[in-house]
């Protein structure tokens, strides 16, 4: 029970989040009043106070007694590093419609990197989705996602189940896999020839690369992502905490 309340809190969590991001509840909006809120997502109060909270501890909501729940004024780009989105989401959110191009799955033996990062046997069988990723039909994400075999199953209809979805509703949905929480690894890096290729940029272009592993609500690792933005397609920020009272 406790499994399925932390999963629901968390759905709320990342709807309310994704509406903040896409700018559908604004700086200083004020959100409807708890019992009216709950309701709309179709969930309890006290699950709604729990995502509420966290929204809250991450300063994406600022809650005052007596007077309600305010969305933060602080800027929202883009797209928010502190929302675990994948990229469907992210570019959805931006404004833009999402969908993809050259796509294909390939299944071989883990490379020792691989392996290490999800605590699998160098060797083991994965799959790996290789897609170009589009907004308004412009490539502005090159994306490798690869997930131990045993996680995917049956992969005859990949391609079909991706289609217009995140990796993460794949797994929460088709799979039973809920994500818990990535750790994404990012440095700028210039595209090489197969990559230039794909994004239709020249040999050398500037390029946000992304490596992410995101793991399960038991802290297992489940999938692996490697995910190379156009420079110039997205802005991005993050909400870096101060240090609170820590010197005081």
């Amino acid at each position: 029970m406790r499994r399925r309340e932390r999963r629901l809190w968390s759905s709320v969590r990342e709807e309310l989040a994704q509406r903040i991001a896409s700018g559908e509840t604004p700086p200083g909006y004020q959100l409807a009043p708890e019992p009216e809120l709950a309701t709309g997502l179709g969930v309890s109060r006290a699950t709604l106070r729990e995502a509420l909270r966290s929204l809250e501890e991450d300063g994406f909501l600022t809650r005052t007694r007596g007077a309600g729940t305010f969305v933060t004024h602080r800027p929202r780009l883009r797209n928010n590093l502190d929302v675990n989105f994948g990229v469907t989401d992210a570019i959805r959110a931006a404004g833009m419609e999402p969908g993809s191009e050259a796509n294909q799955v390939v299944e071989r033996p883990a490379s020792p990197e691989a392996a290490r990062r999800l605590a699998i046997q160098s060797g083991a069988p994965i799959v790996a989705v290789e897609r170009v990723r589009t907004a308004d039909r412009r490539p502005v994400v090159y994306s490798q996602d690869i997930m131990p075999s045993a996680v995917v199953g049956d992969r005859s209809d990949l391609l079909e189940r991706l289609t217009g979805r995140s990796i993460y509703e794949y797994l929460e949905r088709d799979r039973g896999i809920v994500v818990h929480h990535g750790v994404a690894n990012f440095r700028p890096i210039k595209a090489d020839r197969t990559v230039a290729g794909a994004l239709r940029v020249i040999k050398g272009a500037l390029l946000l690369y992304i490596r992410q592993v995101d793991y399960n609500d038991q802290g297992r690792p489940v999938l692996l992502s490697d995910e190379y933005h156009l420079a110039d397609a997205f802005e991005f920020t993050v909400v870096r905490r101060g240090p609170g009272r820590r010197f005081g």
